[in-house]
């Protein structure tokens, strides 16, 4: 009897399970009602996959097994863009399926295949999310790859071969101070990037700082409560070891969102540098130096934020941010430096050991309202800045002898000390006003107030005493008051299906005082304005046509105005300048966009004018010194042309390519006018980055990228050809992303410089150490459609960007 009502209550469960199981099945068909075999099927309930399919030799498929549900079917075939339908299941269901011409989507579509290029008004967006351009890579590594965008390892970005971007993250500009921000960039994974948008001609409405436009990173954002987050996993090896690791949390329930990010890094580099001087032999008896230079840096990166959100009502928010980022930096320079003479030779050896350190810490208040029902926002910040870094270093030159290396006497033993203290409070005010459906305005004003302290301090070894004695003749301390007052207004105003336009100008007066060892050495008070203007015009879907004019200013950074010394050898280092003037640039641009069908096209043909150009460059001392200090030198003007091409060559073979090309011409004179500046050159560089499916079912992708710059000179400087290479394999397990990747795979990412100074030439050799392999494993969890966190711009940004 046990026995028969166990069977029994097997039989009722059973049965039940069954009747919980449901099943889909239909026919997929062409735009002619021809059956197609072979079209791959995929099953998504949420993010997860369920099961992926083909259909069979009459274009039939079955699912079955189906728990009731909603479930999302994506149906690809050859010829066709991808279509995705929604199904409610709750019995078993017939779903048949037809596909549209090459360019059109089915009548049941509820999402699409996004275009990998758009043209907005002011900026092109390349989308990015979910290809396998992200899927295991750093945010530095994705903007490498963005069309028009190059990077270097000393952490340079450059838009169409101009420096000077500023990095946006979701609208907050991020501090752009070299390598800091590289590596910054680096430790960030790119999984959750939505696009990159890049802005050459920014609008009235962003800070005027900047000559080359503006990168802004867009992740992804998502609709309802919950948990989310993301952490992340990498190594790589170069001659020397590093790792990275990063989590995210964002939390959003009723009417709070709180989010945090934690960072750490630990990067491993040796460098390589080479320099050839020589020196002409009519004004010295000192004919060549030759300096071979190996850096070993050991460098540790830390950051966090938190934040909170609170919705007062649905019309009105007010939130908080707290961000710090630091970075604790040991290096050793090793320097053997050879100097020929007429008559004889010296061999001398430098080395260096570096300690730096810097601490950033930023409060952001904030309050984003809405006025009224026509859409009228309110916006303002009040935000707190504190910045600061010690940079200490012991320097000693020992002439050696030339065949054993035996000390004969120390020529040259320092140590020096820069410490600077950065503060910064500023005030912002936006307001976007809405006139009707057609036309908008938004206008806003800013006030920022920097102080800056730059303590140097310089001791010379007693070699009898052994004791450390100041050296007032190195030694300064430099002070330096910095306020910015800003307003600006613009108009959009979309005159009807085919022409819109935009008009706007930004006012900033600059007042800027600067002392050294007490005495006025700066003290400047300027008023400039910044008209921009947008007209586009698109005679249809498939085309559009944008023409800009934009005017920029570029401050120095607070580092570069500090007149401290970075030595290689006691006879070449590098040097700040408190005297550096602003540049003004100013670009004129036209953009043609092809955004539909299978090849997606952005053409641009572009000229711009930089006014006073801050450009680092070499002058020569006494003693046959050579000294690198940024300077004001003359005008840099810029005609230039790009093509950038998006396509599908085959469904498993994806392509974008990119080429840049121009000419360049550079004018002005340094050192009081006694070297002359007078260069023209062109420009010309390819970029191909190829994705291939090689199993959709195994979620399973190679990525091929290669990029050449062709030589071009630069002010005074002729730049080698540089080919950058990188090939990465990647697969999807789940919630998991996994990735393998090698780079520079042929040891030809280096910088290659000739550079005059005068009647002296140098030849730069310099190699970062590119060459690698990595591992990176990333983890996704909680609830995929949480509304992310309130992104904002606070009103410090600027100052950040100049750290």
């Amino acid at each position: 009897m046990k026995k028969v009502l166990m069977a029994l209550v097997f039989i009722i469960i059973s049965n039940k399970v069954a009747h919980c199981q449901h099943t889909i099945e239909g026919v997929v068909t062409d735009e002619n009602e021809v059956p197609l075999p072979d079209v791959f099927i995929s099953i998504l309930k949420g993010d997860e996959l369920i099961k992926n399919l083909i259909t069979d030799s009459i274009g039939s498929y079955k699912i079955e097994n189906l728990k009731s549900g909603i479930y999302k079917l994506n149906f690809s075939y050859i010829g066709y863009v991808d279509s995705i339908l929604q199904i409610d299941l709750q019995k078993n269901t017939i779903q048949n399926f037809t596909f549209k011409n090459a360019t059109e989507l089915a009548a049941v579509v509820i999402t699409a295949e996004k275009s990998v290029i758009e043209r907005k008004t002011d900026r092109l967006r390349f989308n990015v999310a979910n290809s396998d351009l992200i899927i295991g890579s750093s945010v530095w590594e994705t903007l490498n790859k963005t069309p028009f965008v190059a990077t270097n390892e000393n952490g340079s970005i450059e838009i169409a071969g101009t420096s000077g971007v500023i990095v946006y993250v979701n609208g907050r500009k991020k501090r752009l101070s070299g390598e800091v921000l590289m590596n910054y960039l680096k430790s960030l994974p790119a999984d959750n990037l939505e696009a990159v948008e890049v802005i050459t001609t920014p609008s009235s409405r962003f800070e005027a700082e900047g000559g080359a436009g503006i990168i802004n990173i867009v992740t992804k954002n998502s609709k309802e409560e919950g948990l989310i987050g993301n952490a992340s996993l990498s190594a790589r090896q170069t001659r020397l070891f590093s790792e990275a690791g990063s989590i995210y949390l964002n939390y959003r329930k009723s009417k709070w969102n709180l989010y945090s990010t934690a960072y750490l890094s630990n990067r491993e580099r040796l460098t390589n540098y080479e320099k050839d001087i020589f020196y002409p032999s009519s004004t010295t008896d000192l004919q060549t130096r030759f300096i071979d230079r190996k850096n070993t840096s050991k460098t540790l990166f830390s950051g966090a934020n938190f934040g909170v959100d609170y919705e007062i009502n649905s019309k009105h928010i007010v939130g908080m941010l707290f961000e710090y980022s630091g970075a604790d930096e040991n290096q050793k320079r090793d320097a053997i430096s050879k100097d020929s003479y007429a008559t004889s030779d010296s061999l001398t050896f430098t080395r260096n050991r570096d300690e730096a350190t810097d601490y950033n810490y930023s409060l952001n208040l904030n309050y984003q309202g809405k006025l009224d029902e026509n859409g009228t926002l309110l916006i303002a910040d009040v935000d707190f800045l504190e910045f600061s870094s010690d940079n200490a270093g012991v320097s000693k030159t020992d002439v050696v002898t030339l065949d054993t290396n035996d000390i004969l006497y120390v020529r040259d033993w320092f140590r020096n000390a820069t410490i600077q203290d950065i503060t910064n409070t500023s005030f912002r005010v936006d307001l976007e006003l809405p006139i009707n459906d057609k036309i908008s305005v938004e206008t806003g004003m800013k006030f920022s107030f920097s102080n800056v302290d730059n303590d140097l301090d310089f001791d010379d070894r007693d070699i009898s005493g052994m004791t450390w004695i100041d050296d007032p003749t190195r030694s300064n301390f430099f002070e330096y008051d910095e306020n910015i007052n800003a307003f600006y207004a613009l108009i959009n105003h979309e005159l009807s299906e085919k022409w819109s336009y935009q008009f706007g100008t930004r006012f900033e007066n600059t007042v800027a005082k600067g002392r050294l060892e007490g005495s006025t050495v700066v003290d400047r008070n300027y008023t400039n304005f910044f008209p921009t203007a947008f007209l586009k015009y698109r005679p249809s879907n498939k085309h559009s046509f944008v023409f800009s004019v934009s005017s920029r200013i570029t401050r120095p950074s607070f580092w570069d105005v500090n007149p401290f010394r970075e030595y290689t050898t006691d006879k070449a280092f590098f040097e700040g300048n408190p005297f550096l003037n602003p540049s003004r640039y100013y670009r004129q641009e036209v953009s043609y966009t092809k955004g539909s069908g299978k090849v997606r096209v952005v053409a641009q043909i572009a000229a711009s004018q930089l006014v006073g150009e801050i450009f680092s460059l070499p002058f020569k001392s006494e003693e046959g010194i050579i000294i690198n200090r940024k300077t004001n030198y003359g005008n840099k003007y810029s005609y230039s042309g790009s093509v950038t091409m998006a396509t599908r060559v085959q469904p498993w073979w994806r392509l974008n390519a990119t080429s840049l090309f121009g000419h360049v011409q550079t004018t002005g004179s340094y050192a009081d006018d006694t070297i002359t500046i007078d260069s023209n050159t062109l420009l010309f560089s390819l970029t191909a980055n190829q994705t291939f499916t090689i199993s959709k079912v195994k979620g399973i992708s190679l990525t091929v990228f290669a990029k050449n710059t062709f030589p071009f000179t630069l002010v005074n400087t002729e730049i080698g050809n540089r080919l950058e290479t990188e090939i990465a394999i990647r697969k999807n397990i789940g919630n998991f992303s996994l990735s393998l990747s090698g780079r520079d795979l042929f040891r030809s990412n280096k910088d290659q410089y000739d550079i005059r100074v005068g009647d002296i030439r140098i030849n730069d050799i310099n190699y970062h150490d590119t060459r690698s392999i990595a591992f990176a494993v990333r983890y996704a969890f909680g609830k995929s459609t949480v509304k992310d966190q309130r992104y904002r711009d606070t009103g410090n940004s600027d100052i950040q960007r100049r750290l």
